[in-house]
């Protein structure tokens, strides 16, 4: 028995920092080939997905957005992706390539976590953040993902990086980039906006407490501001800009009421690690530097914004998971290197929360499979050309290098109870007259459920129904349930 114990008191002496941070290393390893693996099939949310390639395309023939087509995002990424869209022209494997520049934005977004969690933690610390980041379902379901989230969140964390440089180095070279960063998140996705005047919010407490100047502030903001006059500009030669106001921001507004959900995603939300942070919080908040307080506001408010505003999908919560995770890492200083067995126990829970994650992630799959959502978009394509109008479908979208046979080509479930809702819409859109008009190639014939009266009523009626009697004079079935194809 003496022996034993001598064993274990060894063994624990020489679990030193390295020892510690290589079996970090390790687990991160792990988690990264599950999220290949979730690259390949996981597709949570996957219409977005397919909805953001397809603008992009509309946009790299000349397409305006909001003028052309209906859109409700702001449109950087669409910008940024036309010419890579438009390089792989008719082939669906656009998808898998804009989801691996994904998961490089997101790898560069984890560097800057890394860089970031050191201004107020050792590499200890550091290590244990990205651990923590890859220990919540939400990013194993959003790390890969095609959307302006992720962009959006990694010009976000390198403006709080530059921002952090600037306080320790009294630099308004590094605060300009921090905000031209902030300001570039924004164009990615407007959901930022909120988060930002949390931002203003501390810059101000910080002019207060004199630990930065205001004339700095203000220098640094006029970049930021010349691109957003930029922006508007733009919008307004290209006639959109009015249209850019209401659908990012009227419309959006209804839409959350619509949703009528501003909960967390999950019920389980008060037992997972965000409680954990904000007790940390707590508790570390004065003992900590300048940079953990900003880092610690960030995270309350976006518990806040999250737990009682709009958040109805994983990718509502990645911002958050990134701050608790760099909250939980003071963790690596405090503790682990004080209780070698602790640290031990951590990394064990880890392990075997990674395989819970795996299951979690693999159940999710059987419902939103985006590889054989890809291959039924690749089907469409070699069976249709250049010529041929596609209409996307209920909760479907395999339209990317084709025509629409409307403004509104996506999610008329929710968006024409919003749209007759609030701008009295007489003459919608009708699924019939535009397949008896235009005869699309190929569309999904799935009726089109009102989502606000199921999920507010447990109502089931319908914003669009198909006449059978037309599907059958003019389509037939296909080797894909739902959807058919122009005899």
């Amino acid at each position: 028995m003496n022996k034993v114990k001598v064993f274990i008191s060894e063994q624990l002496k020489s679990f030193n920092d390295a020892e510690f941070i290589r079996l970090l290393k390790i687990f991160t390893g792990a988690v990264l080939v599950i999220i290949l693996y979730a690259a390949v099939y996981s597709g949570f949310q996957i219409v977005d997905e397919f909805e953001h390639l397809h603008a992009s395309w509309l946009v790299s023939t000349g397409k305006v957005p909001y003028r052309d087509f209906f859109e409700h995002h702001h449109p950087l990424l669409w910008y940024m992706s036309a010419p890579i869209v438009a390089l792989f022209y008719d082939h669906a494997i656009i998808f898998y390539v804009m989801r691996a520049i994904s998961v490089l934005a997101s790898l560069l977004t984890l560097l800057y976590i890394y860089k970031i969690t050191l201004f107020f933690g050792n590499k200890n610390c550091a290590w244990f953040a990205i651990v923590c980041f890859f220990s919540n379902i939400v990013t194993l379901l959003c790390f890969y993902q095609y959307r302006p989230d992720t962009f959006m969140n990694l010009f976000f964390i390198i403006g709080l990086y530059y921002w952090f440089v600037s306080l320790k180095e009294d630099s308004l070279k590094h605060l300009t980039y921090s905000f031209l960063s902030f300001a570039v998140s924004v164009l990615f996705l407007q959901k930022i906006s909120l988060l930002l005047l949390v931002v203003e919010a501390i810059l101000l407490g910080l002019i207060c407490f004199k630990k930065m100047k205001l004339k700095t502030i203000t220098l640094a903001a006029i970049p930021p501001l010349v691109l957003f006059l930029c922006f508007f500009f733009i919008l307004y030669m290209n006639h959109s800009l009015f249209a850019y106001i209401e659908l990012n921001y009227h419309f959006n507004q209804a839409l959350v009421h619509y949703f009528d959900r501003g909960s967390f995603w999950y019920p389980s939300i008060w037992f997972t690690v965000y409680p954990i942070a904000l007790f940390t919080v707590i508790f570390f908040y004065k003992k900590e530097n300048i940079y953990f307080k900003i880092v610690a506001l960030l995270f309350i408010a976006e518990f806040l914004m999250r737990g009682f505003y709009f958040a109805p999908h994983p990718n509502y919560y990645t911002l958050l998971a990134m701050f608790s995770a760099m909250i939980l890492s003071v963790y690596g200083k405090k503790l682990m290197p004080k209780h070698k067995f602790l640290a031990i126990l951590v990394i064990l829970l880890l392990f075997l929360n990674m395989g819970r994650l795996f299951k979690r992630l693999s159940s999710s799959i059987d419902n939103f499979n985006s590889y054989k959502h890809y291959q039924l978009v690749d089907y469409v394509h070699k069976n249709s050309t250049a010529d041929d109008l596609l209409m996307n479908g209920y909760d479907k979208i395999f339209n990317i290098y084709r025509y629409d046979v409307s403004y509104y080509w996506f999610g008329l479930d929710m968006l024409l109870p919003v749209m007759e809702l609030e701008y009295e819409l007489e003459q919608k859109p009708d699924i019939n007259v535009m397949v008896f008009q235009y005869h699309p190639k190929f569309i999904y014939v799935k009726n089109y459920v009102d989502l606000r009266a199921m999920r507010s009523y447990g109502e089931i009626r319908y914003t669009q129904q198909f006449m059978p009697e037309l599907l059958q004079a003019l389509y037939k079935p296909t080797p894909f349930e739902n959807l058919a194809v122009l005899k």
